[in-house]
């Protein structure tokens, strides 16, 4: 969301979309949102007849979270969702936040959450998330940490560094499991390192660690079989990409395969049994 200063608030409509932006006083400017706040209160969701809420209200459900200084607010539609994206400014950095424009949830913050008060809705503190993250490989080590909402929930994003190469692990901040490792070090994922934090649910991580385990001991195919399975699959080429993912309550190997002349697929295998469960072609 681009930043807006400007000494005084103003409403404005550009293709359909209503935009205020606030100077540095951390008051809604009322009388002009309320006036188009009006209006946008008789829009209904053609599909669930829900009334939206007042541009106002979203400013404030983002300041129940970050008491900033309004920058901006404007009305959007992220991913088929109507949100109102409110810019706030506090302590000299923006935060972005994404607030449904019926219910007033908010779904998203784009911005490091660290430092805030908002970083004590996370159950599970930074330092259990680091050691999460790290106990998922081999010498590894940790070179940034931050806390985002994303989807409506807390996650750590933690990036870590192993033999030269980086990527995020993303850790739910409430249960403390592994949601995802990105596929630049999702290969060098094991169980060598152990969990280290003494923690005793079966999480997210723990089934991802065990299905990259190179004898693999849980049961799960390892990274290096579900890149032959999908290979065999293409007939050929070269893996651009692997993930390991939970989705649909079911943890997947997605592996992305160049073949051919420009061709390309998305082979996507169960993690525990190695069957192909459906694929994606380019």
């Amino acid at each position: 969301m681009k930043k807006t200063i400007l000494a005084a608030a103003v409403v404005a409509v550009i293709g359909g979309t209503s935009v205020y932006a606030a100077g540095n006083s951390n008051d809604v400017q009322t009388a002009d949102l309320e006036e188009t706040n009006s209006t946008q209160n008789q829009q209904t969701d053609e599909n669930s007849g829900e009334e939206q809420i007042s541009s106002e209200e979203a400013v404030k459900q983002a300041q129940t979270v970050i008491d900033g200084t309004l920058d901006e607010v404007e009305l959007d539609t992220e991913d088929g969702r109507l949100v109102y994206e409110v810019e706030l400014d506090y302590q000299g950095e923006d935060y972005d936040f994404d607030i449904d424009a019926y219910t007033g949830e908010v779904v998203n913050i784009d911005d490091d959450l660290l430092g805030t008060e908002a970083s004590a809705g996370a159950a599970v503190s930074l330092e259990e998330a680091e050691k999460t993250a790290l106990a998922a490989f081999s010498g590894g080590k940790v070179d940034d940490s931050e806390l985002e909402k994303n989807d409506g929930r807390l996650v750590y994003e933690i990036e870590v560094e192993i033999n030269d190469e980086d990527g995020d692990v993303y850790i739910d901040a409430e249960s403390g499991e592994i949601l995802h490792i990105e596929s630049d070090i999702a290969a060098f994922a094991d169980t060598d390192a152990g969990s280290g934090s003494g923690n005793e649910r079966r999480s997210a991580g723990d089934e991802q660690r065990e299905g990259n385990d190179k004898d693999n001991s849980s049961g799960q195919i390892t990274a290096a079989e579900a890149k032959e399975i999908a290979m065999d699959y293409a007939g050929g080429g070269y893996i651009d990409d692997m993930e390991l993912e939970h989705e649909d309550g079911m943890l997947l190997f997605e592996v992305e395969v160049e073949y051919g002349a420009d061709n390309e697929v998305e082979v996507y295998i169960d993690a525990y049994t190695g069957e192909i469960l459906y694929v994606d072609k380019d």
